[in-house]
Parts: structure tokens; sequence; C-alpha cells
């Protein structure tokens, strides 16, 4: 009792404070990734501002964190050190004739003597400013990492109540979007899916993925609060809800590859919530009682309670997509199955995305660059009026982009 009584010292006082900073500064920095992180391209607004707020968020982390935080940080933060650096070495200029020998440069070293052009030196990228971009666009993840380091181990479920949060106001975004149809100033970016609830981000399967990730965080926190016994008997559940209202909203949204990473989740969050019921800590008298009664559970009714209870999600997954499939409205669901055209023109694609691939895969084109290269080798059979700015496969594009090294680097994350 005498300790209890006791008044904290100065160096804890300092520590509470500390630590009560780093909660807030997560929640800040949440906040204002989700407010102005949700887009991709380079010409958006905001994008400055959250690069500047990232630097500032990284050097306060920094300032607050212990030296051992690091620690564990030593692996990711390399590897964005070293996409940093190559990115820098893909902006360095080479000699002309260097410059000309490299893939896909021949037809513009034509020109150029045709054109009777001095001789430039010209980087690796054949986009620079894009591949500036890229480089700039590092300082939000690097500040993530740092964000997150400089809250205590102890706080940390702190980041998955963060998550789950920036799914919920991302759904709320939707909703609105919704009603306010495809003008509707819900909408944060001038070019987005404006048919799609895309909430917080411009493209719909960003959104799909962040709810994916959101069912993860909620299941996790279930578990927690399972397994910590807190005593809060509506948090379960509440975040059993919003588990529900994330996957009918990737029902809603649009994005198949959404769909099957929102289903995976869910069956996820289901096993690690069953998990926790089974090995829950229990009072002694309760588990003897269930000792003694264990042959109960072998008769037909619980084999069949248990079944179920293990089918249930893949039951309710496939339930609502028949629901949804059949509902005759613009769905995942249907555009999984009936497909909208844009699948079979990314199928037409492969070929040359392929070829490209194929011929700069050593050094890369240049991050950011993609857009600008196909441009060069794209036939005349698939001119359209939109132009075809990814490649739509991750793993071809850091190949058209980075090359060798950019693969090597993401080798070493895996």
């Amino acid at each position: 009792m005498d300790a209890l009584m006791k008044p904290k010292t100065k160096m804890a006082r300092l520590d509470d404070l500390t630590i009560r900073r780093a909660i807030w500064m997560v929640g800040a920095f949440v906040a204002i990734v989700a407010l102005m992180g949700g887009g991709s391209r380079y010409d958006i607004s905001s994008a400055p501002l959250l690069r500047a707020a990232s630097i500032l968020f990284a050097a306060v982390s920094i300032a607050l964190m212990p030296s051992r935080a690091l620690t564990g940080l030593r692996v990711p933060l390399a590897l964005i050190a070293a996409l940093a650096v190559w990115m820098g070495i893909q902006l360095t200029p080479l000699p002309p004739s260097l410059w000309a020998s490299l893939p896909l440069r021949g037809p513009i070293w034509e020109i150029d003597q045709l054109l009777g052009a001095p001789e430039h030196w010209r980087p690796i990228s054949m986009a620079p400013s894009l591949t500036m971009n890229s480089l700039l666009s590092l300082c939000v993840p690097f500040a993530a990492f740092l964000v997150a380091a400089a809250l205590p181990a102890a706080e940390r479920v702190r980041l998955w109540w963060a998550i789950w949060a920036f799914g919920l106001a991302s759904v709320v975004f939707g909703l609105l979007q919704i009603m306010g149809g495809p003008r509707s100033v819900f909408y944060l970016y001038r070019i987005t899916n404006d048919t799609s609830p895309v909430g917080l981000f411009a493209n719909r399967n960003h959104h799909a993925l962040l709810l994916s990730i959101s069912i993860l965080a909620a299941g996790w926190l279930i578990s927690n609060e399972i397994l910590s016994r807190n005593g809060r008997p509506l948090v379960v559940p509440a975040l059993a809800a919003s588990i529900v209202l994330f996957f009918l909203f990737t029902l809603v949204i649009g994005s198949r590859m959404g769909l099957i990473c929102g289903a995976a989740s869910t069956i996820m969050a289901y096993a690690v919530v069953r998990w926790s019921y089974r090995f829950r800590a229990k009072p002694i008298n309760q588990a003897r009682t269930l000792q003694r009664g264990r042959h109960r559970s072998s008769d037909r009714f619980g084999v069949a309670r248990r079944i179920a209870l293990n089918v249930l999600p893949l039951v309710l997954i496939v339930g609502l997509g028949i629901l949804f499939y059949f509902s005759g409205r613009d769905n995942t669901v249907g555009r999984l199955f009936q497909g909208d055209g844009v699948e079979e023109f990314r199928i037409a694609t492969l070929a040359t995305v392929t070829a490209l691939m194929k011929q700069v895969w050593l050094l890369g084109a240049g991050f950011g660059s993609f857009a600008r290269v196909y441009q060069i080798v794209e036939p005349d059979a698939l001119l359209r009026e939109a132009y075809f700015n990814q490649a739509h496969n991750d793993w071809f594009q850091i190949v058209i982009e980075g090359g060798l090294p950019a693969v090597l680097i993401f080798a070493g994350g895996a």
C-alpha cells in the first residue's frame, strides 16, 4: 500500500509524458496520412505537405525514442536506404555514349542526331522527375517506422487500434460517397474511381486492401481482448461487427483482388478469435469441471457444434457473395465472374509488358517511368483513348522500373 501511495519520481513522470507524446504522435501521423496520402500520382497537391510532415514526425520520433528502439528497425531502414541509394544512382547523369548503349535509348539518340542536338549527359531513368518523386515518397514509410518505434513495446497495441480506426474512417467516407453520387465532395482526389466508394483513397483497390488489413487488425484486437480479460464487454461485439462491416464494404467497392484478400482476412481473423477462446485462461474450478465433463463433448451434438463453428465464416462469405451476385447491382462479385473488359485488355498487353521487362531487366528504366516507357513500345493495335499507366503486375513493374538491384532489395525484405 505504501508503494502505491508513494508519489512518482521526476524520471517516472518524464517517462509517462514521453509515452503520452508518442501515443498522440501516432494518432496525428495516421490522421495526416489518411487525409493526404490516399493517392500515388505525382501531381497530387497534398503530397508535398505529407512529405514535409513526415520529415517533421521522423525528427520528433528520433528525439523521443531511446537509442535501443532502433535495434529492431535496422533491416527495414537499411532496405529503405538501399532503395533510396539505387534511385539516386538512377538519377546520376551518364556520358552520352554510355547512355545511348542502354536499352530503348537508340531511337532517342537517333532523333538527337537527326536534329543536330548537342550531346547531353542523361541519367539511367527515362523519367527523371518521376524517379525523383519516387525517391521523395520514401520519407513517408521511413517516418512510419520511426513513429511506430517511438511507441513503447507495451503500448504498441495502439498501432492496431490506429489501423482499425483508419479503416473505419475510410468506410464512413465511402458511405458518404455512395449517398453523394459520382460528383460527391467527399471524393478527395480529382482522378479517382468515382463510381466506387473509394473512401479516403483515390483507387478502389487501395481502399479494399486497407479494409482487408483492418479485418486482420480487428481480429487481433478481439484476440487480445479475450486473452487479456480486460473486462470490457462491449469491445468484442463492436470489433466483430466491424469485421462484418469491412467485409460487406469490400463486396461493394468493386475490387476483385480486394474481395480475395478480404475473404482470406476474414477467415484468418475468425481462426485467431477461435484460437483465443480455446486457449484463454480459465478459473481452476471451471477447468476441473470441464475436465470431468470432457467425455460429453464427444457426443454428436458437440461434434456438430464444432463443425458448424468452423465452417461459419465460409458459409457467410459464400452466402453474401451469392446475395451480391444476384442483386443486379454493380459490385465486386459481378466484376469477378462477369468481367468488365479491363482484365481482357490487361491480358492483351501482357506480351508487350513481358517483352519490355526482358529489355530493361538489368538496370531498369527508372522508378515511376512505366507509363512513359510503355508508350515507346506500345503496339498500334492496343492504342486506346485511356493511357496504360501501370503494368498491373507488381513483380513485373519492379523489374521494369528498378531492374535487378530493385529485385535484390525487395528479395532482401521478403
